[in-house]
């Protein structure tokens, strides 16, 4: 599909004019004719999973649509240049990957779905908004990171167009998290060692000055990022660092941390309404079990190289750990605390999302 909207005011952001009024722009679409067949009946799937195909080939990747159940992959669909990750709408209609490229070969591009067709009904052309990373969904947005533009942005998937972007003002924004609510983003800036914490300041996410950044020091090269339940704390994973620090979202500071000696950690997520945190260690190929209250790694469970991408089943039981270098999904049981079975989804399997029932 292509057109265009009449572009919509941005909130203020650390761009040079001229980017500026590309980011401002409705973002173009590039043609897309990636779709299935929709004459026979589709076989079911309850989980999207992002094929990079290889981390820093700038290779082509792709969207797999798994039965979780039967372990079978419904359906590969193409998607850009190497996707990282992917997020699914509340109301499960719309799927976006972000098509992040490489280090020396930036993408900058999403791959919007139709769930229910499996079909990628637009590629937004982001411009200068360089390797679009972290996202998650929210109030009716995608919200996205671009790391080679020290920024980020929402994406509005009904009207296909981008929404509003704002600068960091930080070196390689690259993970998000945010509140049930929505009212609280933090953004990890792995290059500058900080977590940027947004807070909406007013009713219209979109409106000018709507939002209120605080940059704050947490450690080296900060990746993975999660909201604990009660959406008081962020914990973030400083991979350079081997470390984990707790961010106290109210008091906007530093408020424990604790080491992962010799696991430099890529992810962390919340499991067990609270009661574990997961985090992953790509370069010994380690998943931790941790124990929030005390800190202590309970256990670590070889997963296999390069693994980073976390996933925690709508069961409350299980996760799937994406092994990126290895091609392929570990299934945990988190009671038992051990891999239960492996799924192929693809090649380079990343970021993960539901959308079944």
């Amino acid at each position: 599909m292509q057109g265009r909207t009449i572009p919509r005011p941005l909130a203020g952001f650390l761009f040079s004019v001229s980017t500026m009024a590309c980011a401002a722009a409705q973002p173009a679409d590039v043609p897309v004719g990636n779709k299935i067949n929709t004459h026979a009946a589709a076989p079911p799937a309850d989980v999207l999973v992002v094929n990079k195909s290889k981390t820093n080939g700038n290779l082509p990747g792709s969207l797999s649509f798994l039965d979780l159940t039967s372990g079978k992959v419904a359906a590969h669909v193409p998607v850009g240049r190497e996707p990282h990750e992917v997020a699914v709408s509340a109301d499960g209609r719309y799927a976006v990957v972000s098509n992040t490229g490489s280090n020396k070969e930036p993408g900058n591009s999403l791959s919007v779905f139709d769930v229910a067709k499996r079909e990628e009904i637009h590629r937004v052309d982001l411009g200068p908004l360089w390797n679009p990373h972290g996202l998650l969904a929210s109030n009716g947005f995608f919200y996205f990171t671009a790391e080679g533009a020290r920024a980020i942005g929402a994406y509005d998937p009904v009207r296909n167009r981008l929404a509003w972007v704002m600068g960091t003002g930080q070196d390689q924004t690259h993970m998000l998290a945010a509140t049930k609510d929505g009212k609280t983003l933090v953004a990890t800036n792995r290059g500058s060692g900080t977590v940027s914490i947004f807070q909406l300041t007013k009713p219209d996410p979109l409106a000018a000055e709507a939002w209120k950044e605080t940059i704050l020091p947490v450690g080296r090269n900060p990746e993975g990022i999660d909201v604990n339940p009660e959406g008081t704390q962020a914990w973030v994973g400083c991979r350079g660092g081997n470390e984990i620090a707790i961010v106290d979202l109210a008091q906007q500071k530093v408020v424990d941390r604790f080491t992962t000696p010799n696991q430099p950690i890529a992810r962390v997520k919340f499991a067990l309404e609270g009661k574990l945190l997961l985090a992953t260690d790509p370069w010994h190929g380690d998943l931790l079990f941790i124990d929030p209250t005390s800190h202590q790694t309970l256990k670590s469970v070889p997963m296999g190289r390069g693994c980073e991408a976390i996933f925690v089943e709508p069961d409350g039981k299980h996760a799937l750990i994406g092994v990126t270098n290895e091609d392929n999904v570990a299934e945990v049981d988190l009671a038992t605390m051990s891999v239960v079975r492996r799924l192929s989804a693809g090649q380079g399997p990343d970021g993960m999302a539901w959308i079944g029932k």
